[in-house]
């Protein structure tokens, strides 16, 4: 699909899910055209992956977009459904903890850094599954593969990569201790 052709789709169900209102709030800025630019750029920019609220703000801010007119098409993005911290942090706690395996913590950090909100990290936090089996998850795949050293260094290697996931030292030395008697 194309860009233009997904920035006509998301203008699209913009415009549908205000028919759907009662009596749709005229928007003063509809036709200045700072604010139709600053519009474009976003749905631009959200074609491409998904941004929290505060990260489209700075990307918009820093293109040097009129704030008002950014404040503007951020609301109406989120009133759209388009722009949503709560499933935006669901969605990257999901996909870093399959793909990266890091932890909680890091996750944590990480989505903080992205400047979402306390309460929606939270809640995406509680959804994901028992940070010990992931930590012991990433420790048995490294013992594995270093099988063939000394349990000392292969005991290092795993504790380093762990740490580098972000895991704590308390869950990390026990699971590296099992995943070394596993293998």
């Amino acid at each position: 699909m194309s860009s233009a052709h997904l920035i006509e789709s998301l203008q699209q169900s913009i415009d549908q899910i205000e028919a759907q209102g009662a009596q749709p709030e005229p928007d003063p800025l509809a036709h200045d055209p700072e604010y139709k630019q600053t519009k474009k750029r976003a749905l631009n920019i959200l074609s491409a992956r998904d941004y929290s609220v505060d990260e489209l703000r700075k990307k918009l801010l820093a293109r040097e977009h009129p704030e008002d007119a950014v404040e503007r098409v951020l609301t109406k993005l989120q009133r759209a459904g388009l722009l949503n911290d709560q499933e935006y942090a669901q969605n990257y706690v999901r996909v870093h903890r399959e793909k990266r395996n890091l932890s909680t913590s890091a996750l944590r950090r990480e989505l903080v850094k992205r400047g979402v909100a306390d309460n929606h990290i939270r809640f995406a936090l509680d959804q994901v599954e028992d940070e010990h089996e992931v930590a012991f998850g990433v420790a048995l795949k490294k013992a594995r593969s270093t099988v063939g050293l000394p349990r000392e260094k292969r005991m290092r290697r795993i504790l380093a990569m762990l740490a580098r996931r972000g895991f704590p030292q308390s869950i990390s030395m026990d699971v590296t201790l099992r995943a070394l008697d596993e293998t």
